[in-house]
This record gives C-alpha cells, structure tokens and sequence, in this order.
C-alpha cells in the first residue's frame, strides 16, 4: 500500500490525503496556536482503518498522535469512524465531537461516552477555542447529505469549511495536485447522483452555506478535490441545480434503455476506427477504476447491457475514458459523433459536452444572488 500524502494548506491546516485517484480519502488537521504558544489541534474526519499506520507516522510527524486535542467526524460512515477508536485510545485527552445522530451509530464501536461531546449541546454550535473568540468552531448542519446527522464545521479565522460528503468528488481531476479545477465537476457531480438523497437536502445545505459570515473561500470535502476561489460559487450553482437520488430515479430511468443503446452505437463507431483490442482495453480501464465505488456500467461481450449510476453521467464518464491520450482532432470527432447520436435518440445532449458559453458579469452577479439568498 502507498503511503498517503500529507499538504500544507494554510499555515496550521494540513490536509492528509490517500494515493488513489478514484474515490479517495481526505482527513485535514488543525493546528490553533494561541497567544501563551499553546496549540490545540483538531482533527477532521481521519483516514480509515486500512491506511491506518501511515496515518499515525504522518501525524507523529507533524504534533504527535498523543497531542490530539478533539477529534471530529462529519458522519457516520466507516470510512472517517472505522480508525476513531484506536486514535482515541493513542490521544487520551482528546475528546470527540459529532453529531447526537452520528453517535448513536459510531457508540457501536464501543467508545468510552465520557469522551464523546454532541455538538447540540454545544451553546449556539459555536466551539470557542479562546478567550477573545476569534479562534471557533462553527457547526452547520447539512441534513441528510448525505446522512441525517451530517454537520459540516466551519472555520472563520481561515474561512475554511470542512464539508464532509457535500462538495466531495468520486475522483480527483488527475492524480498530482489537492485543488479542483472543471475537470473535478464530473466526479462531484456523480458523488451526489449516487449518494445524495434529494434535491431539496441539497438546496438546504448549499443555502446554509450561502449564509456562512464571512462566505468560504476554502471547502474541504471529505472525497476528491478542495474547492477555492470561484469554482466554490460555481459548483454552489451546480449543485443548486442538480436532481440527485430519488429526484432522478424518478425523472430519468425511462431513459436508460435509450442511453445504453447510444453507448453501444458509440462502441461501434469506436471499434471500427480504433480497433476492438483498443476499445476492450479502454472497457477495462473502466471496470478496474472503480474497485472503491459503485460500478458504473455492466460490460458482457463487449457491449454495455446496464448502467448503475445515472446515465447521463455515465456517458461523459465513459467518454472521458475514451479521449484520453487522443489527439484533439480525434477528441473534437468523437464529440461531435457523441452530440449527433444522443440527438438520434432524442436524449438530451449533456453539458460537458457541449461548448462553454461565455456569461456576462450581469449573469455572474444573478447566479450568485439565486445561490446566496437569504
């Protein structure tokens, strides 16, 4: 197993990331100096269980294990909960804080109750980590995104929040670099398809977001890329949009036997200028770049029989594949081959693969209000 990386964020705020490109792992730790050169460090969401050793030497690197003064997870899920027990145990005056929700499930673990700290009994959800207040902890709930008892925190002194699963990504743009750029939209978006319950969970966490003072100039999700700068309104807006879960099953399944069709016209125009042994390879990259998440299609014979997440997304998945170390020529062929068989089937071409058009500052000034209203 590859050792996990560790990045220097902000002074104080390191990020501790795990080598795989698809569906990885994020933990981040806080380091708070105050005034008399005390440090209290937190740490969000830790790696699961499997990278565990690496973890602890990363850590012991940077202040010590034993120097962990809180512990906190997003939710519930094993893969931030599985190592919280054996971290306690190596931190004894560290404390973990979570949800009342996140709790009930993670006690299972049979963690002593005198270390654990529900942030509703938190007064306000606000943790002051000094005297003067400058330096909190800010809990926000996000409801059912994707767990019942999700809370992200949020940090105002870097203006950093640590969204857990919201604004996480089933991969990464590439395999260097932790901030996101557009190519992260498509694993962000898949993410929510897959995990995400309903559109409004979302509406109501991005408009919690949006009400954030100071607004975030940093998300530091659990999964995928860290967001900055002016993809945060922009994915914000997406994300604003996005039909997810039951919201999809139920306006688009009765398109997939249509978009299985279109994959499969695709593998043939694919076949027949680049050969079957490239496409097969190309097949098999797919299935094997999922070995953390979900399948995304079903392949028997060489041809997709089923597609597991929504299609739409599976197909700019699978075309993403498929352009890889092609030309740009060839990329702007299988494109436009793309569009013109999605049209064939009446389906609705999707947007990553239609030009970007240019928006106004007017447009720009709208997006943000529909995002950010209060």
């Amino acid at each position: 197993m590859s050792e996990i990386k560790t990045y220097e964020i902000e002074k104080g705020l390191y990020l501790f990331k795990d080598p795989e490109p698809f569906f990885n792992f994020n933990s981040y730790l806080l380091t708070c100096s105050m005034d008399d050169k005390v440090s209290i460090n937190i740490l969000f969401d830790p790696l699961p269980l499997k990278y565990f050793r690496h973890f602890i030497k990363s850590l012991n690197e940077l202040v010590g294990v034993e120097n962990i003064d809180i512990i906190y997870t997003n939710h519930q899920d094993p893969d931030l909960t599985s190592s919280v027990p054996a971290l306690l145990d190596l931190a004894p005056r560290a404390i973990y804080i979570t949800s009342q929700d996140t709790w009930r499930l993670v006690s299972g673990y049979n963690i002593d109750p005198k270390k654990f700290q529900p942030v509703e009994l938190i007064p306000n959800r606000k943790l002051k980590l000094n005297k003067e207040g400058d330096m909190c902890l800010e809990f926000i709930p996000t409801p059912f995104c994707h767990f019942r008892g999700a809370t992200a925190v949020y940090y105002p002194k870097l203006k950093a929040l640590f969204s857990g699963d919201l604004l996480g990504g089933a991969s990464t743009k590439d395999t260097e670099g932790i901030y996101a750029t557009e190519k992260s939209w498509i694993g962000i978006k898949l993410f929510h398809e897959v995990y995400m319950p309903t559109k409004e969970a979302l509406k109501l966490a991005v408009d919690k977001i949006g009400r954030l003072n100071p607004l975030p100039e940093l998300i530091l999700p659990q999964h995928g890329d860290i967001i900055k700068g002016s993809l945060i309104i922009e994915f914000l807006s997406r994300l604003n949009d996005l039909e997810v879960g039951l919201d999809y099953i139920h306006t688009k399944e009765k398109e997939e036997e249509f978009y299985i069709r279109v994959f499969n016209d695709m593998l043939d125009f694919a076949k027949k200028k680049y050969g079957e042994e490239n496409v097969y390879n190309k097949l098999n990259r797919i299935s094997t770049q999922t070995s953390n998440f979900p399948e995304i299609v079903k392949i028997e014979n060489g041809v997709i029989s089923e597609v597991y997440i929504p299609a739409p997304t599976a197909f700019v998945f699978v075309y993403d594949v498929f352009c890889e170390d092609l030309p740009e020529s060839e990329k702007e062929e299988l494109r436009l081959k793309s569009i013109e068989t999605l049209k064939k089937y009446n389906l609705e071409v999707p947007e990553e693969l239609l030009y970007k058009k240019s928006t106004s500052i007017m447009d720009t000034f709208r997006r943000v209000f529909d995002i950010f209203r209060r």
